[in-house]
């Protein structure tokens, strides 16, 4: 991580902080330090003190858990604005999950004291961090659910809904999605091995629904994608002030 000029309320695009007093915020970001990060960096992990509370002020990020094997099972992808590290700093443990950069992004670090204080003074910011926990509490329930009923082409056809929904570009002959991913990548997330992936990929691209060019895949059928996919799973991605939508919820 590099330092990068201190983001401010004027900069600030956080709905956590909708009807919280001036004064309250401006004194929780005058302790906090604003970082940068490339992509693919480690923003905190398992089993660490949790001594801070993190804003997601631009950029997107990954949260997972790892298997003593290494294996990383992806629970939720969070785009800016979101935040995220309270739970652990409000009970008092250890990071329960680990999170890791998908893209260049900019993070505020909050220090755990700093939170505590603001929480307090402040019955706004206090309510719109719960609503913001319970929403992300669904969508963690659901992908427990779904992790434990669904069939793996289903799984994976929810996992790629969600990239293309935060990553998606236009492309001639379909959706890009502009992060790179390779199959491990999808295996891990997902909590299966690699060859599983494989051959669901290949009835796909048979099927004419992606291909892979250049690292990155293209979903050339979002239609046939969605109809492998549960249209009632809430989406495992995720952005403060976006209300949670299932994946057959049209975009709005």
């Amino acid at each position: 991580m590099t330092a990068t000029p201190q983001v401010t309320r004027a900069t600030l695009r956080s709905p956590i902080f909708d009807g919280v007093e001036g004064a309250i915020v401006d004194r929780l970001l005058g302790q906090s330090a604003t970082r940068v990060m490339a992509a693919d960096e480690l923003v905190l992990d398992e089993q660490q003190e949790a001594d801070r509370f993190f804003i997601l002020h631009a950029g997107s990020v990954k949260v997972f858990y790892r298997s003593p094997e290494g294996v990383q099972v992806v629970v939720k992808l969070f785009r800016a604005p979101a935040v995220f590290g309270e739970m652990e700093c409000l009970t008092e443990i250890r990071y329960v999950e680990a999170v890791h950069t998908l893209e260049k992004s900019i993070i505020v670090v909050v220090p755990k004291a700093a939170l505590l204080e603001a929480l307090r003074l402040s019955h706004a910011l206090s309510l719109n961090l719960l609503k913001d926990v319970a929403a992300r509490l669904c969508i963690a329930a659901q992908n427990e659910r779904s992790l434990t009923f669904h069939p793996l082409e289903t799984r994976l056809a929810n996992l790629f809904l969600t990239y293309i929904e935060f990553y998606g570009l236009p492309a001639e002959d379909g959706i890009l999605i502009r992060i790179p991913l390779t199959q491990t990548d999808l295996a891990n997330a997902i909590g299966t091995v690699r060859r599983s992936i494989t051959r669901v990929l290949q009835g796909w691209q048979r099927d004419g629904i992606v291909i892979r060019r250049q690292g990155r895949y293209v979903v050339r059928d979002s239609t046939k994608l969605a109809r492998v996919s549960d249209p009632e799973l809430l989406r495992i991605g995720y952005r403060l002030g976006v209300p949670l939508r299932p994946h057959g919820a049209a975009d709005r």
